[in-house]
């Protein structure tokens, strides 16, 4: 790898001080990822550094720990993060050993602790030197043991495929708008821009050679296409809006899949609901973005119903909040946070969710269940909960199982799990009412 020229300048010193002040955040749960990488001073190297050591941390955190004589106390967390960052550029990032070590025994002291210098120096020599084989499955795998146990358990003919690909780069797809352009169009403007991409799997996607940045593709302002993964691309499509139909979005915000059923039949009545009034508002702002009629727009508790005039939905879109294992190739922190306990809320907060969007859906209207998710306890078992209490019909949806994505079939819906260069993990399961 080829360092930038800056690399052992004061810049490239300030962000991998930002790094570690940023992660020491991220740990003890004071700021999240997304916030992180918002940071006004966050730079790329900044970014990699994140990302690298929460992809990386358990295997960081076994070549750090064999090394101490004794762990770091609570109060020095910002000492284990420079460690861990430090033992990141030695391991994964090829910086020269000169480097990685000096500015990390520098970024000490300026971290006020300067006692902790002879100890990151020495153990940072130990990790150069260090050739010994990773001996926990936490580090083999990187990944929570909890965790592992479980795709292991759901997912047994290929875990190990699924917990691999979490570790790789997400592809970056794009959502055509065909309401302003076709794919052919954009795919000419990328070219203009020396942007390389492809015809994805899912109608209407294109998925790049390699990310760019948003503000270097040149057709987002314009409202030609929209940043989404393929999987989550799915979920418009499979619900098959039409025009005149009453659609709930029941959980929309931010609005991705909202716009998306706007530009499958802009003609549908569109109400979408949710809690979080900030997110809620990007709706409006994409719509204007992408020059689509404004939906309804509710803001509230969708199981409280107080937003519901009575009138029955012909569809509805329950996008549900969830652990977001799906997209730990883009949200890596979630490997450090989430614990079994945190699944359980989920899923119960998914139940009430289901039971109340099925209230308003309309005899004979269909419901697409979806969460970006690869654990059971958040897809097939909740489906079966409820299956067990209102007998819903389920559907088939032939466009994903011909789709070309890799996915399994389950006993209520279908789950996507994590490929290189594919999309995320998703479930969806479709019902209707009889």
């Amino acid at each position: 790898m080829t360092l930038p020229s800056d690399f052992n300048d004061s810049r490239a010193f300030d962000a991998r001080h930002l790094a570690v002040v940023l992660l020491m955040r991220l740990l003890q749960r004071r700021q999240s990822f997304d916030n992180a990488l918002a940071h006004p001073k966050a730079t790329p190297l900044t970014h990699e550094l994140l990302y690298g050591v929460c992809r990386h941390y358990f295997s960081l955190n076994e070549r750090v720990s064999r090394h101490l004589t004794k762990p770091l106390r609570k109060k020095d967390l910002d000492i284990l993060c420079l460690l861990l960052i430090g033992t990141l550029q030695l391991v994964h990032m090829r910086v020269p050993a000169h480097a990685a070590v000096h500015t990390s025994v520098e970024i000490s002291r300026k971290l006020n602790k300067s006692w902790a210098a002879k100890l990151i120096n020495a153990v940072l020599r130990s990790v150069q030197r260090d050739t010994t084989e990773l001996a926990g499955s936490e580090a083999q795998f990187e990944h929570p043991g909890w965790f592992i146990a479980r795709v292991q358990a759901e997912h047994s003919d290929v875990w190990q495929d699924a917990l691999c690909a979490n570790q790789t780069r997400a592809p970056l797809a794009l959502r055509t708008n065909g309401t302003l352009c076709d794919q052919k169009s954009v795919l000419e403007r990328l070219s203009t821009r020396g942007i390389s991409a492809t015809h994805g799997n899912v109608p209407g996607s294109l998925v790049l050679a390699k990310p760019y940045p948003s503000d270097r593709l040149g057709i987002l302002d314009e409202g030609l296409a929209s940043i989404q993964d393929e999987g989550a691309q799915l979920a418009a499509l499979l619900l098959a809006p039409a025009p005149g139909m009453r659609i709930l979005d029941a959980c929309a915000a931010p609005g991705n899949k909202s716009t998306h059923l706007l530009e499958c039949a802009p003609d549908v009545r569109l109400t979408c609901v949710d809690s979080n009034a900030t997110r809620l508002a990007r709706i409006a702002e994409e719509c204007r973005r992408l020059k689509l009629p404004e939906p309804q727009i509710i803001h509230g508790p969708l199981e409280a119903l107080d937003w519901w005039d009575g009138h029955p939905f012909d569809a509805v879109l329950l996008d549900v909040p969830c652990s977001g294992t799906g997209t730990l190739r883009r949200h890596p922190d979630i490997k450090l946070r989430l614990q079994p306990s945190d699944v359980t809320q989920h899923q119960t907060v998914q139940k009430r969710l289901l039971d109340a969007a099925w209230r308003t859906l309309g005899k004979g209207g269909t419901l697409l269940y979806s969460t970006c998710s690869m654990l059971k306890q958040e897809n097939d078992d909740v489906l079966e909960d409820f299956f067990a209490q209102e007998s819903p019909k389920r559907l088939a949806m032939p466009l994903l199982a011909s789709s070309g994505l890799p996915h399994r079939q389950l006993n209520y819906g279908i789950q996507l799990l994590t490929r290189k260069k594919g999309p995320d993990a998703m479930y969806y399961s479709l019902i209707s009412k009889g």
